[in-house]
């Protein structure tokens, strides 16, 4: 008798939760009292829930691990887990969990974020979290570790889940920042990583304004250890794809909500077509869509496969022409 196979699935691990409270007003005005302009948007964030978020809204198969405090935050983020449709393993640890604030300003046109860190994660906690993992991965199934590391937490924990995930047969996607986590992430060889510009410039210390900066940068962390690159420029909605099968610049328009979710959402529509065994022009067009969908929105709001393929028509997907030379470091470094 021949045993069912199991389809592969994207599992995100979500160290450092965050719940998210989003609020519009026109012309914030500080010291005095502001009105909103819309109902306010609460919801359970962390790069990794939301890839598994969006992931989900895109019909791909996905379970999420996640890490939360005990506190009345951590109570009130599974509260809001408890409503998703996919499978979830909530793990609770003492301590705070991480909360933020966004209020955008539709008058003056810009978006303000108060954070507040999470602390107390114990080693214990971080175990608690690789059994999961050992018992949830299989082979050909991906995993994602998306956001900063919380506060105290060593810096090559995701190094470790890389190879408790790449030991079961697992390809990894990594989206530690751009500190010293995602260094000492490269050691363990993530099959992507997937960092914004500004994380780029913070890793290498450098300006990267054009082009050809962010491929130098793509090419150095493959050196260093990643099997694929992406790098996107979030403020100009572009970004680029390094790997040995080449490289590609994809582009999205702007929209007319907030920006939250948008890195989730290009990381998950990159894996959702992935995971449908599209060529990677395609999966970045399906990235990139989800972002662009995501834009639209306020709040950490992802598109259905519909939603993002009516995005599709506005995205552009071009080859890096010369990608056969050499990237050299960035003029005047």
């Amino acid at each position: 008798m021949t045993e069912p196979t199991t389809q592969p699935k994207v599992i995100t691990v979500t160290l450092n939760p965050s719940l998210d409270r989003t609020l519009v007003t026109h012309f914030l005005a500080l010291g005095y009292h502001n009105q909103t302009t819309e109902a306010a948007r609460l919801d359970p964030a962390g790069r990794s829930i939301g890839v598994s978020r969006a992931l989900h809204a895109l019909g791909a198969p996905t379970h999420a691990i996640v890490l939360i405090g005990e506190d009345a935050t951590g109570r009130a983020y599974q509260a809001l887990l408890a409503e998703e449709q996919f499978p979830i393993t909530v793990l609770r640890r003492a301590g705070q969990t991480s909360s933020r604030t966004i209020i955008k300003d539709t008058g003056h046109v810009h978006e303000t974020e108060i954070w507040e860190a999470s602390i107390n994660v114990a080693q214990s906690d971080l175990q608690a979290v690789a059994d999961a993992l050992s018992a949830l991965v299989r082979a050909g199934d991906h995993v994602v570790f998306a956001g900063s590391l919380p506060g105290g937490v060593p810096d090559d924990t995701y190094v470790w889940l890389t190879d408790v995930a790449q030991e079961a047969g697992a390809r990894v996607a990594l989206n530690a920042g751009g500190g010293r986590a995602l260094r000492e992430s490269l050691r363990a060889q993530p099959d992507l990583v997937f960092l914004t510009r500004n994380e780029a410039e913070a890793l290498f210390n450098i300006p990267v304004r054009a082009e050809e900066d962010i491929l130098y940068c793509a090419r150095k962390l493959r050196e260093e250890g990643a099997g694929a690159v992406l790098i996107a420029r979030m403020q100009g909605n572009t970004a680029l794809f390094d790997s040995e099968q080449g490289d590609w610049t994809v582009s999205w328009p702007e929209g007319v909500g907030t920006h939250s979710g948008q890195n989730a959402a290009m990381i998950a529509g990159f894996l959702a077509g992935r995971l449908r065994s599209e060529d990677v022009d395609q999966a970045l067009a399906l990235g990139a869509a989800a972002t662009a969908y995501t834009l639209t929105q306020v709040g950490h709001e992802f598109g259905s496969l519909k939603d993002v393929q009516d995005q599709v028509e506005q995205v552009d997907v071009t080859p890096v022409a010369g990608e056969e030379e050499d990237a050299g470091p960035p003029e005047g470094r």
